[in-house]
């Protein structure tokens, strides 16, 4: 028996002596005693219903695990009860009731429909803390290290080579010495300590760790290029070497090796401009001239593209200089997400997270801070402490935008649904404004539309004041343990695209915003992806979204 297999059935032994001692008292243990109550009576009170919960309990097994091919069953064990998950494709589901306000641990085993052969293992915990608790385990808490035969390779492992977990692994390479003791099992010259395919003569190597082979792999470092267009193929950090000097474009601190350092260099990609030229003879030269082919504006102190002489706001707009003036592009994609509020990493690994300046897009602009719970002993923003904030992505396949919002920092307990304004409790909403006009009023094509964190709500969502009509949109939400005593908001989205006259390659306003409350009552914060830092007038200006673009449809057949 695996440390596994010991750990998990001493886990549920536990539960189940624990269960089967609580109905022992329950039930009375004495013979013979008579305790004055009436048997009618007591048996009534026992038959009263104890309020429960139910937990909506989901998972998805890791890629990995559902590319074996062979049925899997998901067992879950709480409370002394173990009973087997339903299947829907590589979704496992499973309704539960249990008590209101306890807490309870969760096992699930993941094991082969034809033998009970456990495959991996997860343990977490919940609490049933409201009427409806959704419940997604994430992939990452599956432990796939189980190993039946103790030969060294876990039973997925042997599984996918074909070999039987149960049985001691014979000799992979047919040069004499067993598997259990060869120390390169497929014979490729490479040890399998450092074999990233230890059962694989034809691959040893994985430089980006994406499960393909250096030698398969078209993009061994995962940097999206091509290692055929690539100068640095296994570098995530470097593709380009415009000098040809051996040093990245990303380290090289003059690209062009025309003698100008890039900080300095009005072309940093042109080697016949080195700065030194005064191209507008304005009596700067092109080095020191922000703007150098223009004789009335040689500065920009806040660098936001406009010449001081002519820039009348030396920023203080709320956006961040790197930010402002970004656009983001929407990838389009095959890969349909499932909006059921289970964030799925492989369902959204497709999907645009930054913007075209490189700003991972954070949902970190404070827009309202009734408890000032976000502000320095300074009155500053602590910019530095928002890093780890909330975020969003997006794809689209041509029908459909697909929207994942992440809120981060929930804690367990909090209302979400108590107040009579949907955006005083914890919402997210979208803004489009199609065609990015930059209107300062709503218009017939701009939108704005709130989704109140409980989908099953009679009123779950509410369209802003002045918003346009029409837009048909689904969405699910659900929340995932972050750390012990947090959670995290997941929202998944769909908006159908011909119902808000969205095309592709076509750019629009945007803007993604949350309403937090964690303590009932009245909204604590707002936060906003682009709009202006402590100006909430989004509602009815959209002038004040972003910019993205929803990138072509390819031919799905396409290369």
């Amino acid at each position: 028996m695996t440390r596994y297999q010991e750990q998990f059935r001493k886990s549920t032994l536990c539960i189940a002596i624990a269960a089967s001692t609580m109905i022992i008292v329950g039930c009375g243990a004495g013979t013979g005693t008579s305790t004055g109550i009436d048997p009618s009576v007591r048996s009534s009170e026992e038959q009263q219903e104890v309020p429960s919960s139910t937990v909506a309990l989901s998972v998805r097994l890791p890629q990995r695990m559902m590319n074996l091919g062979i049925p899997i069953d998901v067992v879950a064990t709480v409370s002394g009860e173990t009973l087997t998950m339903n299947k829907n494709g590589d979704l496992y589901s499973l309704d539960i009731a249990l008590p209101l306000f306890r807490e309870y641990a969760v096992f699930l085993a993941a094991q082969r429909s034809t033998d009970g052969l456990i495959l991996a293992a997860a343990q977490t915990t919940v609490s049933t803390d409201a009427n409806h608790v959704p419940l997604a385990i994430p992939q990452q808490l599956f432990s796939t290290d189980i190993d039946d035969d103790s030969d060294g390779f876990d039973n997925i492992s042997e599984i996918e080579r074909g070999s039987e977990p149960r049985l001691q692994t014979a000799d992979f390479d047919g040069d004499g010495i067993p598997n259990e003791s060869d120390s390169d099992d497929d014979n490729d010259g490479i040890a399998d300590v450092y074999d990233a395919f230890p059962l694989d003569a034809s691959e040893g190597v994985d430089t980006d760790g994406d499960g393909i082979g250096d030698n398969r792999d078209r993009d061994d470092d995962n940097d999206q290029i091509l290692d055929v267009d690539d100068k640095f193929p296994l570098d995530a950090n470097e593709s380009l070497d415009l000098d040809l000097d051996g040093l990245g474009n990303s380290v090289d601190l003059d690209d062009d090796g025309d003698g100008t350092i890039d900080l300095e260099d009005p072309q940093p990609s042109n080697p016949n401009i080195t700065g030194n030229e005064d191209s507008d003879g304005d009596g700067f030269r092109d080095l020191e001239d922000a703007f150098p082919y223009n004789a009335s504006e040689h500065s920009d102190a806040d660098g936001d593209g406009i010449g001081d002489e002519a820039d009348p706001d030396d920023d203080n707009n709320g956006i961040p200089d790197i930010q402002d003036n970004a656009i983001v592009g929407i990838p389009f994609s095959t890969r349909i997400p499932t909006i059921d509020g289970a964030y799925g990493w492989w369902e959204w690994s497709d999907a645009g997270r930054s913007d075209n300046k490189g700003n991972y897009l954070h949902i970190n602009h404070l827009m309202i801070d009734e408890k000032g719970l976000f502000v320095d002993g300074t009155g500053e923003t602590d910019w530095n402490a928002l890093g780890q904030s909330s975020f969003w992505r997006a794809k689209h396949d041509g029908t459909n935008l697909y929207v994942l919002i992440v809120v981060k920092n929930e804690p367990f307990f909090e209302h979400f649904s108590d107040s009579s304004d949907v955006w005083h409790d914890d919402t997210v909403e979208l803004y489009f404004d199609i065609g990015n006009d930059k209107a300062t009023s709503f218009g017939s094509d701009d939108f704005q539309r709130i989704f109140r964190y409980d989908h099953n709500a009679s009123d779950n969502i509410l369209d802003g004041f002045h918003a346009a009509p029409g837009m048909r949109s689904y969405y699910r939400s659900s929340r995932a343990m972050e750390m012990m005593s947090q959670t995290q908001a997941i929202y998944e989205i769909s908006v159908n695209l011909a119902s808000i006259g969205l095309r592709p390659e076509q750019r629009f306003g945007l803007d993604v915003q949350i309403n937090d409350d964690d303590d009932g009552g009245l909204r604590d914060s707002k936060w906003a992806w682009y709009a202006p830092s402590y100006q909430d007038e989004s509602w009815n200006n959209p002038s004040l979204f972003g910019t993205a673009a929803l990138g072509p449809v390819r031919n799905a057949n396409a290369d």
